[in-house]
């Protein structure tokens, strides 16, 4: 990924402590695994910045998966909101078109959200 938070950032943005998959590599080239829930979902988020990779799958607390992506094409995230009544960030996908660029907008809290458009790249 050209641009991604720090490990520390997502810490915060999804409160808790990431599971990592080589506990002796640094977070820009290990894959980290955040797991949390609010109350009507659980989350988990895969990020793996050096090979550009994202992945998200909800489980409805009282039923079986309601969502999965598995992105191998992010070149960048940014945290949009950070505080305790909203949480959200936005993906950059380059799809290897000179001229658009697909963003993707999760939002986590108050109330699980997703939203994709496909944008002119200035």
């Amino acid at each position: 990924m050209r641009d991604c938070p720090e490990e520390l950032d997502f810490i915060s943005l999804f409160e808790c402590i990431p599971l990592k998959k080589d506990q002796n590599e640094v977070f820009w080239y290990d894959e980290s695994t955040f797991i949390f829930t609010t109350q009507t979902n659980r989350f988990e988020v895969k990020i793996s910045p050096f090979y550009n990779s994202f992945s998200l799958s909800v489980t409805d607390l009282e039923d079986d998966e309601i969502f999965y992506y598995g992105l191998e094409s992010v070149t960048k995230i940014e945290i949009i909101n950070d505080n305790k009544e909203s949480k959200a960030i936005r993906l950059f996908i380059d799809q290897g078109i000179d001229r658009f660029i697909m963003t993707i907008d999760i939002v986590f809290r108050p109330k699980f959200k997703v939203m994709l458009k496909e944008v002119l790249d200035s």
